[in-house]
């Protein structure tokens, strides 16, 4: 366990709890725990989750851009929104495409370790992270898998600490979706 390591997991705690009250600071807050993630996986030979970071970075700005500028109505912020059932196929569709593309990619062209579940765990994160940039409902679905997917993998990788940060994400992405639920039924929607 490295300091790298403790400061991404504070940063990245940080992040979540921010997200999860819709703080604007989650977004700068998420920036430094992607670039200190960024690190600490390539440290661990997790290339696809070390690129993850990359676009997670573009992600992070177009989100707090969206969350400052995204709002077209009289509400002073960007209302929670839900996936229909034809989003929610094609977003499954794209999934799978991009997963199988890019652990086959991995395991062909790279020495990744656990290349189909690295690329799962990547693939997912950029599908929640992109909903939550666009406030929708279902981002927390989306993160309650990936932190159970991470968890494994980095206990698997002795990242013992980390592991224990996506375990500790997972209870957030319950009570962040759970909170998001609320917010949502009191704006009117019926998630």
């Amino acid at each position: 366990m490295s300091t790298l390591e403790i400061i991404t997991v504070l940063f990245n705690v940080l992040c979540v709890v921010l997200t999860i009250r819709k703080n604007i600071w989650c977004w700068p807050t998420g920036i430094v725990a992607v670039i200190l993630s960024f690190v600490l996986y390539y440290d661990a030979k997790l290339y696809a989750d070390m690129g993850l970071q990359i676009v997670f970075l573009g992600q992070c700005a177009y989100g707090w851009h969206y969350w400052l500028n995204g709002n077209k109505t009289e509400e002073k912020e960007v209302p929670i929104r839900q996936l229909q059932l034809q989003q929610w196929l094609i977003t499954l569709v794209i999934v799978v495409i991009l997963w199988l593309g890019m652990a086959i990619s991995l395991d062909t062209w790279t020495d990744a370790d656990l290349p189909y579940w690295d690329a799962m765990g990547t693939t997912l994160s950029l599908t929640a992270q992109m909903l939550l940039a666009r406030k929708i409902l279902e981002n927390w679905l989306f993160w309650i898998v990936v932190d159970i997917l991470y968890t494994g993998i980095l206990y698997y990788k002795e990242l013992y600490l980390l592991s224990a940060n996506y375990f500790f994400f997972l209870i957030l992405a319950i009570i962040g979706f759970l909170q998001w639920k609320k917010d949502a039924l009191a704006q009117n929607l019926q998630p």
